[in-house]
């Protein structure tokens, strides 16, 4: 069995999440039923990492488009346990007595992840389409063993053992917490020790959100991968996504906290309706750069060269996009009038479907207006921190947020369960110290960002109760935080 010391490598506390799962595994470890006996080596030490997941406070789908983004990374974390295997495998085991990825085991051998030909790795595209094609409950597999893909071909990597990973996770899945990236981090860190591969951990961040994109085919942002690698405790990470400059972290005063409310509709940042609006976002963005004479609707895609505002959206002002080409773009356009216009637009992630239809105008305006909002969220936030408490102050930050719910509504991403929420928690008020509120990630259900004082908890906790007991779904608070991602190995008893 495994011993946990008192302190890490780097002589920090080892996170209780880690002890935790530790002891779980060797609790399991002689029980045959959990299917991991005879799995791990009890005579070697283990790997092991966790990550945190993390609640969007201001910024959510405007990354991608260049917005700066304001995360707070949770308590709910992902724990990674491995070890070397002689036998030529990668074998996944998930946790398998919650509601997380699912009492599944994952087992392909390493030659899977090479081209049967040549020995090379197999591209990013060939391994999407091999995750893709297993039994819809083995796909799950993608978001852990496709960090491997990725390590393999980043640092060409020949893989002369097996790799069994198990996996513990209390970041609930579909709730709009990033289950999938603190996933991917846990793994890609507790991998990236195991192979004794130097990668700092604004790097390892960027190559987990090609995981999600080019291996599980996700059209995510970074923000995720960012929060859950660097996050600090209590404090928002503050990223430009232009496209991943990291700011100096945004402190709230001691008198305000940031709640999570989880509605109970689970949310898919792979869904459609995600999808759709980064489409119609980029379309919009594609039409602005015709309007101004910067790239005309003859000029491929690929070769689009924006000086003015340096490829992203965020970057145009909210005056200029108001005066000169709000009006301009069209409310909705189906894909296939775009196409007749435009080869292509400048996301390299997705795609236009000419079968569906396309809001440009709200899809548009959303980031352009975010990003306006988060520079406002921060300047407010530094002035309660520089001049003190004010609670005009405060409601301003919670109007900023009140706006951003607004913006994903318009786009339509929210659903009648998040609005009920924010709706309640509006008429709780100043006077219960609840300031603002708003749908977070990807929208589309997942969970409700608060701005609360601090001791409104129990208001917070009502109308979540409230929540749950009319409708039957959610009602799960986030109250709690915790740092980035951290990994250490485990010795053996002697």
């Amino acid at each position: 069995m495994w011993s946990i010391e008192s302190r890490g490598p780097d002589h920090r506390k080892i996170p209780d999440d880690i002890c935790s799962a530790v002891h779980r595994l060797n609790e399991r470890q002689e029980s045959s039923s959990q299917g991991l006996h005879g799995r791990f080596n009890l005579n070697e030490p283990l790997v092991a990492s966790r990550a945190p997941g993390r609640l969007d406070v201001m910024g959510g789908i405007a990354d991608y488009s260049g917005s700066i983004v304001l995360q707070l990374p949770l308590s709910e974390s992902a724990v990674v346990l491995c070890q070397r295997q002689r036998t030529q495998i990668v074998q996944v085991i998930s946790r398998s007595d919650q509601d997380a990825i699912g009492s599944q085991i994952f087992t392909a051998p390493t030659q899977d992840f090479y081209d049967k030909k040549n020995g090379q790795a197999n591209t990013l595209d060939t391994m999407q389409r091999y995750f893709q094609s297993l039994s819809e409950d083995q796909q799950w597999a993608a978001y852990v063993a496709g960090t491997l893909c990725v390590l393999i071909t980043e640092y060409d990597i020949q893989l002369e053992h097996g790799v069994l990973l198990y996996l513990d996770s209390t970041v609930p899945l579909g709730k709009g917490v990033s289950s999938s990236a603190a996933i991917e981090v846990a793994t890609m860190r507790a991998l990236a020790l195991l192979l004794n591969l130097e990668i700092s951990a604004h790097h390892l961040a960027v190559l987990c959100q090609r995981v999600e994109n080019r291996v599980v085919g996700a059209p995510c942002g970074l923000m995720d991968q960012m929060t859950s690698s660097i996050g600090i405790q209590n404090q928002l990470l503050t990223l430009l996504c232009q496209p991943d400059v990291v700011k100096e972290h945004t402190s709230l005063p001691k008198e305000l906290a940031v709640f999570g409310i989880d509605s109970g509709e689970r949310h898919c940042v792979t869904g459609a309706d995600y999808e759709s609006v980064r489409v119609a976002a980029f379309m919009g963005y594609r039409m602005i750069l015709d309007i101004a004479n910067i790239a005309n609707a003859d000029v491929p895609a690929a070769q689009v060269r924006d000086k003015k505002w340096h490829g992203y959206l965020a970057n145009v002002s909210v005056s200029e996009f108001n005066q000169h080409y709000s009006d301009q773009l069209p409310i909705d356009v189906t894909g296939a009038n775009f196409l007749q216009s435009y080869d292509a637009t400048t996301d390299s992630i997705t795609r236009v479907d000419p079968n569906r239809t396309y809001a440009v105008r709200a899809c548009t305006s959303h980031p352009v207006n975010e990003h306006f909002r988060v520079r406002m969220f921060i300047k407010l936030a530094n002035e309660l921190k520089q001049r003190g408490w004010s609670t005009e102050t405060a409601q301003l930050l919670g109007e900023c947020m009140y706006q951003s719910h607004a913006g994903y509504a318009a786009c339509g991403l929210n659903t009648d369960a998040t609005d009920r929420i924010v709706s309640q928690l509006r008429l709780c008020g100043i006077e219960q110290g609840v300031f603002g509120a708003r749908i977070t990630g990807g929208g589309s259900g997942g969970t409700i960002a608060v701005l609360a004082h601090a001791d409104s908890a129990g208001v917070v906790a009502n109308v979540a109760r409230e929540h749950a007991e009319s409708t039957g779904i959610g009602g799960y608070i986030f109250n709690g935080s915790s740092d980035g991602a951290w990994a250490c190995r485990i010795s053996i008893h002697e």
